[in-house]
């Protein structure tokens, strides 16, 4: 990889950051992100409880959603643990480090529908 290949992508990276709302500021604080996280899970997901709890009954019901939490709570571990897993690189974005997981176009595929 060339100098020129790294200051091409850095352009690119620069472009992308400039066209997202949201600054790497890192001023947030640990609510800004309990709050992102419950947002994002009280989503659809909530709205189909009901249902799937009526589907399942009580007993098999509270095991899937207790399993659905341990999951969930895993796969936040493996992300705060992948944040800064590069040395010297820390992956602000969640399309970082998809792209980074999965490579640069892959990862803007399987990142993006989320």
């Amino acid at each position: 990889m060339g100098i020129g290949d790294e200051r091409e992508k850095d352009a690119r990276e620069k472009a992308i950051d400039d066209w997202l709302p949201i600054t790497s500021s890192r001023n947030a604080k640990w609510w800004y992100s309990a709050f992102h996280n419950v947002t994002a899970m009280v989503g659809a997901g909530v709205l189909n409880l009901p249902y799937a709890m009526a589907g399942l009954g009580w007993g098999p019901g509270v095991v899937i959603l207790v399993l659905s939490w341990i999951i969930t709570l895993y796969t936040l571990c493996q992300m705060v643990e992948m944040h800064e897993m590069v040395p010297g690189k820390r992956f602000d974005r969640y399309h970082e480090l998809g792209q980074y997981a999965f490579g640069e176009k892959l990862g803007l595929w399987i990142v993006l529908p989320q």
